[in-house]
C-alpha cells in the first residue's frame, strides 16, 4: 500500500492505537493465564510454547494490523522487528529492550512528521521557533520531550487539549465510519466558532467546498487551506513592504522643513514656467468635506488628474487637506479604479478569499494601463503585468475587436507610473506633484 501524499486523519489513528494496544494486551494476559493454570509455570517466559505465542502475539500487533498506524509503512523497521522478536524467543534479547527499539523508531516517525509536514507550524510566526526546531529535528542528542515542547511552543498550548482531544475521539469513534456522520462532527468541530455557532473568520470558502463535495476527505480540505496559507505568508511580506513605504513617504514630506520653507519660491518661479489647461484650476470642491480647495495646494487622485490631462470626460477628484486624503482617498479608488480583470484578476486566483488589489497611489508602480484605451482619452488599469498580459487578449477583443496572440499581451500595454509621468510633463511641465 502506497503512503498517502496528505497528513493522515491522527484522531482516527489514535482510536485504532488505542484499539489494538487494548486488544493486544488482552489477549497476553488471557495467554499468561492460561499458561499459569495449565502449565504450571512461575512465569510465562519459562515457558517455551507459550512464551512463543506471547512474542507472536506482540510481533503481529505492528506486522500484522490493518488498521493505519504510525508505524505501518515503515517496512524497514517491520523486518528488524522480525528478528528481534526471534531473538526474544531464543532469549537472546529482552520484551525492554525490544520496546525501546519501538519507542525509538516512534520518535524517528515523530521528527519525520515535522519535516514532512510545516502546516504544523503554519500558523507559527515566530522565527526563533522555527530556526529551533529545525535545529533540534537534525540533532539527536536533542530529546523528544524538547521538540515536543517547542512546538507547543510555536503552535500554542490549550490547558485542555488531553481532555478535549479524548473527547473528539469518542465522538468519531461513535460516528461508526459514517460519513454524513463524520462530516457534521468535522464541520462543528474545525471550522465552526463554538460560542457563536458561527463560522470561523475566513474558512467559509473551505467550509462550502468541503460540504458540497461528497468525495473530499477532511484532510483534503486542511491539505488546500494549509497551501493557501502557506501562500499568503508569503505575500503578507511584500504587502507589509508597501505599506512601510508609503509610510516612510509621509513622514519624509511632513518633516522636510527645508522643502516646506523653498514652497512659495518653487511655486512662484514653476507658475512663470508652466502652461497648464485650465482644467486643473477650475477645481471641483473637496471630495470628502465640500470645501474649497486652495490650488497652490492641491491633494488629487493621480489617475483621474491624469485622465483629464488627456481629454477624458472623468472629472477631477481633489482633497482639501492630507486628512481629508486619507479619510477618503482609499474609498475613491475602491470605487473608480479597481482591476479591469474582474473576477478574472490573477489576485483572485492567488490569495482565496482576500479582495483584489486596489490601486492605490502607492501601488501606481505596479499596474499596468492598455495603450489603446489611453489613446481613446482613457486610464483602463490593471493591477500587475502578470495581471495585464492574461486579460489584455480578453480586452482588446471585447472593447477594441482586436484579436492577440498570447505571447505578444506585453506589447499591448504600458506600466501606469510611465503613463502618469509622461502625460503630466507633456501637458504641465511646471506643476510639481508629490506621491502621497
Amino acid at each position: 500500500m502506497a503512503q498517502p501524499l496528505i497528513t493522515p486523519e491522527h484522531w482516527t489513528e489514535l482510536i485504532a492505537a488505542r484499539r489494538q494496544r487494548r486488544l493486544c494486551s488482552e489477549h497476553v494476559e488471557a495467554l499468561k493465564r492460561s499458561c499459569a493454570s495449565e502449565c504450571g509455570k512461575r512465569h510465562v517466559s519459562e515457558c517455551a510454547k507459550c512464551w512463543s505465542l506471547v512474542l507472536e502475539r506482540m510481533r503481529q500487533r505492528y506486522s500484522e494490523g490493518q488498521d493505519r498506524e504510525w508505524f505501518t509503512y515503515r517496512k524497514a523497521f517491520h523486518q528488524e522487528l522480525e528478528g528481534l522478536f526471534a531473538d526474544a524467543k531464543e532469549h537472546r534479547t529482552s520484551v525492554r529492550q525490544i520496546e525501546a527499539r519501538i519507542e525509538s523508531e516512534k520518535e524517528a516517525w515523530y521528527r519525520w512528521n515535522l519535516r514532512k509536514y510545516p502546516e504544523y507550524l503554519v500558523t507559527c510566526d515566530d522565527q526563533y521557533v522555527h530556526e529551533e526546531l529545525r535545529a533540534m529535528l537534525d540533532d539527536p542528542d536533542r530529546s523528544r520531550d524538547e521538540v515536543v515542547g517547542m512546538v507547543w511552543r510555536g503552535i500554542g498550548k490549550p490547558p485542555d487539549w488531553a481532555e478535549h482531544v479524548d473527547a473528539f475521539a469518542v465522538e468519531v469513534a461513535a460516528a461508526g465510519g459514517n460519513p454524513a456522520a463524520l462530516q457534521r462532527l468535522y464541520v462543528k468541530e474545525f471550522f465552526m466558532n463554538h460560542e457563536t455557532g458561527e463560522p470561523l473568520d475566513h474558512s467559509k470558502p473551505y467550509l462550502d467546498d468541503y460540504t458540497s463535495n461528497e468525495n473530499m476527505s477532511i484532510e483534503e480540505a486542511f491539505g488546500k487551506l494549509s497551501k493557501d496559507a502557506q501562500e499568503i505568508k508569503i505575500i503578507i511580506p511584500q504587502r507589509e513592504f508597501f505599506v512601510s513605504r508609503l509610510n516612510d513617504l509621509r513622514r519624509a514630506k511632513m518633516a522636510d522643513e527645508l522643502e516646506k520653507t523653498q514652497q512659495a519660491t518653487s511655486e512662484a518661479q514653476a507658475a512663470e514656467e508652466r502652461i497648464s489647461g485650465d482644467e486643473l484650476y477650475n477645481l471641483p470642491p473637496c471630495s470628502v468635506c465640500g470645501k474649497v480647495v486652495d490650488t497652490n495646494d492641491v491633494f488629487s487622485c493621480t489617475v483621474c488628474q491624469a485622465t483629464v490631462q488627456i481629454g477624458g470626460n472623468q472629472g477631477l477628484t481633489v482633497y482639501c487637506s492630507e486628512e481629508c486624503y486619507d479619510a477618503g482617498h482609499a474609498k475613491h479608488v475602491d470605487e473608480m479604479h479597481r482591476c479591469h480583470a474582474g473576477d478574472n484578476c490573477v489576485q483572485n486566483r492567488e490569495t482565496g478569499p482576500e479582495e483584489d488589489v486596489v490601486m492605490e497611489d502607492d501601488t501606481a508602480l505596479d499596474a499596468f494601463a492598455c495603450k489603446d484605451c489611453v489613446g481613446l482619452k482613457r486610464l483602463t488599469l490593471f493591477c500587475s503585468e502578470r495581471c495585464a498580459s492574461e486579460n489584455i487578449a480578453r480586452h482588446q477583443h471585447e472593447e477594441h475587436e482586436t484579436k492577440i496572440e498570447a505571447d505578444a499581451a506585453s506589447s499591448w500595454v504600458s506600466s501606469l507610473s510611465h503613463e502618469i509621468e509622461t502625460i503630466l510633463q507633456r501637458e504641465n511641465p511646471g506643476i510639481k506633484m508629490v506621491l502621497m
